[in-house]
């Protein structure tokens, strides 16, 4: 089976330089050395960084199939963020759950879902694709991320401040475990990590069948962690 991921960044606006990025960082960074990437993580992103801001707790709302299925979305999340937790050195982040789509920096959703939320000003296309990544520079401030509307307004009221949605198709994968693969793949992703590895026994490889990290994911995740970004989501 073709299990083909797209991972979509638009084209961001250019002339983007270091000096004219919308970040600090705080004169207290630790400043341990850090590994070097096991694969460049930004041939999918156009050669763009990007990351949350340090310190940030991303929250992440998934959106449940009302209609049953083999295989549980809800499961496959929470498995991917417990498996991404642990790599940070300086507890950069902490992908958690949200308690509603307002309060969600990430949003999940399966295919067989109505999108969740409006992608903006953006092309959104994912096709036939297993699992698709989304986010969105803004064009007034290309270095940092366009918030993406809920297409239906929350209970709780509020704009939100969404700024990644994956989307996948449970209808591509066979089991539990894929659809964890798949998710904890996707997850990567939104976390930073613009790329597809060229090996297998990495999530990250373009047709992930492995659901943990490896150890040259890790060392990935956490060079680019310590790296100023050309984006912050």
């Amino acid at each position: 089976m073709n299990r083909r991921r797209l991972f979509r960044v638009v084209p961001i606006v250019a002339s983007i330089s270091v000096a004219t990025l919308t970040f600090a960082v705080a004169c207290d960074t630790p400043t341990a050395a850090r590994p070097a990437a096991a694969y460049d993580p930004t041939t999918l992103s156009r050669g763009k960084l990007y990351r949350w801001p340090s310190g940030h707790q991303i929250t992440v709302w998934v959106v449940v199939p009302s209609t049953p299925g083999p295989v549980d979305l809800a499961l496959a999340v929470r498995e991917g963020m417990n498996a991404w937790n642990p790599i940070p050195q300086f507890a950069e982040f902490t992908l958690t759950s949200a308690t509603s789509i307002s309060d969600a920096d990430i949003v999940v959703y399966d295919r067989v879902t109505v999108a969740p939320v409006s992608p903006g000003s953006c092309p959104f296309d994912a096709q036939s694709a297993a699992g698709y990544t989304y986010f969105c520079p803004t064009a007034a401030t290309p270095s940092t991320a366009e918030v993406l509307q809920p297409t239906v307004t929350p209970a709780s009221g509020g704009s939100g401040h969404i700024a990644v949605l994956i989307r996948v198709d449970r209808g591509r994968v066979t089991n539990q475990s894929g659809y964890n693969a798949l998710l904890t793949h996707e997850l990567g992703h939104a976390i930073g990590i613009g790329a597809h590895s060229d090996q297998s026994n990495d999530v990250m490889f373009g047709a992930p069948t492995v659901s943990t990290p490896s150890a040259r994911d890790a060392r990935t995740l956490q060079s680019l962690l310590g790296r100023l970004p050309d984006i912050t989501l």
